[in-house]
């Protein structure tokens, strides 16, 4: 399998857009995200393993390396926002651009995020392994990437993440093409912008609705499958009390979060990227604006 670098000739599949435009996307997206109250996650006010002004510093060096994502292959683009991070912080996520890189990649070249993914490959693997080691991310993608380093060049970025969709968020998009990213977080989010909900609360809207519809990944590894099913339910429970537009469901936020916080285990770390990169993609169609200010519905026309 070919591994994705830049030569050769392409034929664009859908218009491209500017690095400017990505890079203004990303940095709208992480940072409206990181200080959403989304439950049982990190925000202003409660910080979770890294603080929230630690994850505000990433945001500039993460968007400025997305905005050159067309030019770099996935893994070497996710490599450079780690260690762009830690040479500021001393700390790194590299989920979060392990989401957009892809999906910047695609846009800046013209390609959907499918062609991308299918041209994953060995350096991509290298790259992203090591992006994940020297942020000391340890689970059960490193460890299946560190293995697959050793079983020759023909092995691929893209071999891995289909193994290890069953246990891990990120392999899990990368197998089956952003599934929850496009086909349930961007729709939950598009919907609840277009009610005229602020951006933080939108947000919150659209995570909780991903939450209750897709068990989260991380609290299964951690805690268990029934666990991470019982937090899917009070989800849907909250979503029925009106969600972040009626008082009685803005209080079963609040409770939502305090139950999620008293047991780390069950925080549910895996449902905040795909609602990120939903972001990202609603801030590349869009505009940036569409995340800062009211999205009315749809009538044809940006």
């Amino acid at each position: 399998m070919a591994t994705s670098g830049t030569s050769g000739e392409r034929r664009p599949e859908q218009p491209a857009v500017s690095p400017g435009r990505v890079s203004s996307a990303a940095a709208t997206a992480l940072t409206l995200a990181y200080s959403a109250p989304m439950p049982g996650c990190g925000s202003r006010y409660a910080d979770r393993d890294i603080a929230h002004e630690t994850r505000l510093l990433w945001v500039p060096s993460t968007g400025a390396v997305l905005g050159y994502a067309g030019e770099r292959g996935v893994g070497e683009t996710v490599l450079e926002a780690a260690a762009a991070a830690l040479g500021l912080t001393g700390r790194a996520s590299p989920r979060e651009a392990g989401y957009l890189a892809p999906l910047a990649r695609g846009a800046l070249r013209g390609e959907r995020v499918e062609v991308v993914l299918a041209r994953l490959g060995h350096d991509d693997l290298r790259a992203f392994a090591r992006a994940l080691k020297i942020s000391g991310v340890r689970g059960p993608l490193e460890h299946s990437l560190q293995l697959a380093l050793g079983a020759g060049r023909d092995t691929t970025l893209r071999d891995v993440m289909r193994f290890c969709a069953a246990r891990d968020p990120l392999a899990r998009e990368y197998a089956r093409n952003f599934e929850v990213t496009r086909e349930l977080a961007r729709p939950a989010l598009l919907a609840a912008l277009s009610r005229a909900d602020s951006a933080r609360g939108a947000l919150v809207q659209a995570y909780l609705e991903v939450l209750s519809e897709v068990p989260d990944v991380d609290i299964a590894e951690r805690a268990g499958q029934r666990e991470a099913e019982d937090v899917s339910r009070m989800a849907r429970g909250v979503l029925k009390a009106g969600g972040v537009r009626s008082r009685r469901g803005l209080e079963g936020v609040a409770n939502l979060d305090g139950i999620l916080r008293e047991n780390p285990r069950l925080a549910p770390t895996a449902t905040e990227p795909p609602v990120i990169a939903a972001a990202f993609l609603i801030a590349l169609e869009y505009g940036p604006e569409a995340l800062s200010y009211r999205l009315k519905p749809a009538s044809g026309g940006r």
